[in-house]
């Protein structure tokens, strides 16, 4: 009976405690997973760039009958957005372009169009649209359209937007670049080609009855310049194009056009060797063009030095011809293998002769340069 009554109590008093909580009947909740808001796709994947230049050069006799310096300043941008899915990139659109000051410009290497152009202009560098994989297997087919390098030569996969030594396309067609549809992709397992329609607009960009030109490239793939540092090519242009260093009006072209290059590891850093030729005519007069160059990188990253020798001529009535030599030492602030950040201050001599449209000349340049 003992055992009854105080069992008895005992439920009684806890009937009556629990009662008296008012937190009885609370139950831990479970909060869901946070999740990040969906970014629409006009406003992901940006990417914006700045670039300050600066050059200021000074030509041995010119200095002596002039009395002044050529300068040139400019400031710019670029704009890229990457049109991608959660799970593939479909392609890219990219602006660059800068506003640019001259006074008293030079033929210098660095700034080859700079002769014709006005103390204030706007350029635009890069301005194109493109799709990636647009038919057949992985990397076979994409198409680019806009302005960009030609394809010819080793212009295609070099960045010399900022350099002082520049590639032979801008003596070969008048300008490195040019409104174009391409397409470009893999060829075979070991080679990649370029090929398009290109405008023939010429350095000033614009159409005045040219038929433009059929370009194209065919070349050793990444895999060759990654695994062994090597690169090379054939090339071909045939069309017509405007170029007011020929003359006014419509140019008939065609140019064939061999590149290499070879990077070698050494202990004291790597050393690149590039040479490019092209040969062909100019509404039928004989046109060649060639260029040697050797760049060193110190292992730090930090220091650089490079040499160039460059010539081209036309044959016609009046033989047009130039030759260049320069060498270029270079101080690396920053200079990442992917080129998305890249400082530095270059000095450089640049010896011209046998140059018909001015006298021979020794120039020294000083260039600042920052692009991030």
């Amino acid at each position: 009976m003992m055992n009854r009554a105080v069992s008895l109590g005992l439920l009684l008093a806890g009937a009556a405690i629990a009662a008296d909580d008012p937190f009885a009947d609370v139950r831990p909740q479970v909060a869901p997973a946070a999740t990040e808001p969906a970014i629409p796709w006009w406003r992901d994947n940006w990417q914006v760039r700045r670039e300050l230049y600066g050059v200021v050069a000074g030509g041995w006799h010119d200095l002596d009958d002039t009395g002044r310096a050529s300068v040139r300043l400019s400031a710019g941008f670029e704009v890229q957005k990457r049109l991608a899915t959660a799970t593939r990139t479909l392609g890219a659109v990219d602006y660059q372009g800068r506003v640019v000051y001259r006074e008293h410009s030079l033929n210098a290497t660095g700034d080859a169009m700079g002769m014709d152009a006005a103390r204030w202009t706007y350029e635009t560098h890069n301005a194109y649209f493109e799709l990636y994989n647009v038919a057949g297997e992985l990397g076979r087919l994409n198409l680019r359209a806009g302005r960009f390098y030609v394809p010819f030569g080793l212009s295609w996969q070099t960045d010399t937007h900022g350099t002082l030594l520049q590639l032979a396309n801008e003596r070969v067609f008048g300008d490195s670049h040019d409104w174009q549809v391409t397409a470009y992709g893999n060829a075979t397992e070991l080679l990649d080609y370029q090929v398009g329609y290109v405008f023939g607009a010429g350095p000033r960009q614009h159409w005045d009855g040219q038929s433009g030109m059929a370009v194209g490239r065919l070349g050793l793939n990444n895999t060759a310049r990654n695994e062994r540092g090597r690169e090379g090519g054939i090339s071909a242009a045939y069309g017509q194009r405007l170029d007011p260093a020929v003359g006014a009006g419509v140019v008939d072209t065609w140019r064939v056009g061999v590149d290499a290059r070879q990077r070698l590891d050494t202990g004291g850093g790597p050393i690149t060797l590039t040479g490019e030729g092209a040969a062909g005519e100019d509404d039928q007069r004989a046109v060649w063009s060639g260029l040697l160059q050797a760049d060193w990188l110190h292992p730090s990253r930090r220091w650089g030095a490079a040499a160039q020798y460059t010539y081209f001529t036309r044959r016609a009535a009046t033989p047009a011809t130039q030759q260049s030599a320069a060498l270029v030492a270079t101080r690396y602030f920053r200079n990442e293998v992917g080129n998305t950040a890249l400082h530095w201050l270059a000095v450089g001599v640049e010896n011209r002769w046998a140059a018909t449209d001015m006298p021979d000349d020794t120039l020294l340049l000083a260039q600042y340069y920052h692009y991030w």
